[in-house]
């Protein structure tokens, strides 16, 4: 990726997509607004629980006098039997517009006298009040309904008070008074707190989104800046401005040139050694150290034959567009079966399963993609029958087990690499090889995760070269069919490639 792409992806991949869904005005509005109905919510339920308890202290004020009024005017007339006397004092009393009934009763619960709307008998046999509220001066409060209709009711409230003369109680006198009055400026308070929130929060959140836009203005302004700044590599622009923004806009400029440059060695990188590696070099660039650690691998070692008399007939530029070639379908055939490519050594390409990243798999993997690149020199050979060129074997060696791999070299030039006698035997295998051959030994034919999954002639017993003890070696043939599908899947692809 040339410099400039490679800075533009990274540029659109810290501003690309930055614009938020929903604009930080509507949420500034819609947090204004929220808080501002909560607020009016919890000062409308303050001020209309207080103004209600205020005109309910109002309303037992004004009844526990007019009843206690009423009992001391009755005293006389119950303890005479004076029955006309207390008609008298009924009659004159519920001619007010705000008393909706009046009643005297015995201590025993028997009517007097009454008029208008009243309860049931508030005391029962034992002189005792029922259901009512005990106010502070002896009265009592009792609220309850009166029916209208079949489903109409009206609340009302009485006030009893006790007729009695040197503490003997004669009966009890009461006063009802209907609560509408009382509950409709109630729920006329409420509907205007109600109606004061609506309107407030209308009014808020408009105020809310003019204030978010000119807030918003600046930081979208910035976000253009440093968007048109590092599309262009200009880490310098010359106009921040000297605000809080400013510094921001040269914070994201510094994030955007360290990610650039990032972007830019990761590529390079990744052209001189496997992408993992790159990737975990340049994550952990403090810790990167030389040395190495154990790890269960396979290697493989891809050898062109007959390489030396090939270059002899090719001009220096024809030998490296050649070897470029070929190389090519090596890396693009490791790399889809979990494999990265090592190093290449002249006209041999090494090749690791298992490492960096774990594979347990990693076996079989090698295997086939050894199959796979066979089978392609095979289909290549083919057209450069057509067209006249000399045909192009390779000869491929396997070797399983444990290695060292790891950062190794000096402190001043040091490569990602495994060493170990498996990667020896891997290399002596290849050698041992035959053009057109796949050679692995025992210990990768016989494992669970290989043997039923390839097709393998016995080749018998290898000495090979710093080994004392001979190796017991098998040629692959194939891959069996039912795990034939994704090399094929590969070949069609890279021979679809190289038509196009």
């Amino acid at each position: 990726m040339p410099a400039t792409s490679a800075h533009q992806t990274s540029s659109r991949s810290l501003f690309g997509n930055m614009r938020p869904r929903v604009p930080i005005a509507y949420k500034l509005a819609l947090i204004l607004t929220i808080t501002v109905t909560i607020g009016m919510v919890i000062l409308g339920s303050i001020i209309t629980t207080n103004q209600y308890h205020l005109m309910k202290s109002q309303v037992d004020d004004f009844g526990t006098t007019i009843v206690n009024q009423l009992a001391a005017a009755a005293q006389e007339p119950v303890f005479t039997d004076d029955v006309v006397g207390l008609k008298v004092l009924a009659n004159n009393l519920s001619s007010e517009p705000d008393i909706k009934g009046v009643a005297i009763f015995t201590n025993t619960s028997d009517v007097l006298v009454k008029q208008g709307v009243i309860t049931s008998v508030p005391v029962d046999g034992n002189n005792t009040t029922l259901e009512a509220t005990e106010l502070s001066d002896g009265t009592y409060r009792l609220e309850w309904k009166q029916r209208t209709s079949r489903r109409k009711y009206i609340d009302m409230v009485s006030y009893i008070s006790p007729i009695q003369f040197q503490e003997v109680v004669a009966g009890y006198a009461m006063v009802s008074f209907s609560q509408v009055k009382m509950l409709e400026v109630a729920r006329s308070s409420v509907n205007g707190i109600i109606l004061a929130t609506i309107i407030l929060s209308i009014v808020m959140s408009f105020i809310a989104i003019g204030m978010g836009r000119r807030l918003s203005r600046p930081i979208h302004h910035l976000m253009d800046v440093a968007s048109d700044a590092l599309n262009k590599g200009d880490y310098k622009n010359s106009r921040i401005s000297e605000d809080e923004l400013g510094f921001l806009l040269k914070s994201l400029q510094q994030l955007g040139q360290g990610i650039d440059q990032k972007s830019q060695l990761e590529d390079v990188f990744g052209k001189v050694m496997a992408k993992d590696v790159a990737k975990q070099m340049l994550n952990k660039l403090e810790d990167v150290e030389i040395g190495g650690h154990q790890v269960e691998a396979t290697v493989m070692f891809v050898d062109i034959v007959g390489f030396t008399s090939l270059s002899e007939k090719l001009t220096p530029p024809a030998v490296a567009m050649f070897l470029n070639e070929y190389f090519s379908y090596f890396f693009h055939c490791a790399n889809a079966f979990n494999g990265i490519v090592d190093k290449f050594i002249g006209d041999c390409a090494m090749i690791v399963f298992g490492t960096p990243k774990s594979d347990p798999d990693h076996r079989f993997n090698a295997v086939a993609c050894a199959v796979t690149i066979q089978q392609l020199v095979l289909k290549l050979n083919q057209e450069r029958k057509q067209k006249g060129l000399f045909p192009v074997n390779v000869r491929i060696g396997l070797n399983d087990g444990t290695m060292l791999a790891g950062f190794l070299g000096a402190k001043e030039r040091m490569e990602y690499t495994v060493i170990g006698d498996a990667v020896n035997i891997a290399s002596r295998l290849c050698d041992k090889a035959k053009a057109g051959q796949i050679m692995i030994p025992a210990s990768i034919h016989d494992h669970s995760s290989v043997n039923s999954k390839i097709i393998c002639q016995h080749h018998g017993s290898l000495s090979v070269k710093g080994k004392s003890a001979t190796i017991d070696t098998y040629r692959v043939k194939n891959l069996r069919p039912k795990y034939q599908g994704a090399a094929k899947k590969l070949l069609y692809n890279m021979l679809k490639g190289l038509a196009n």
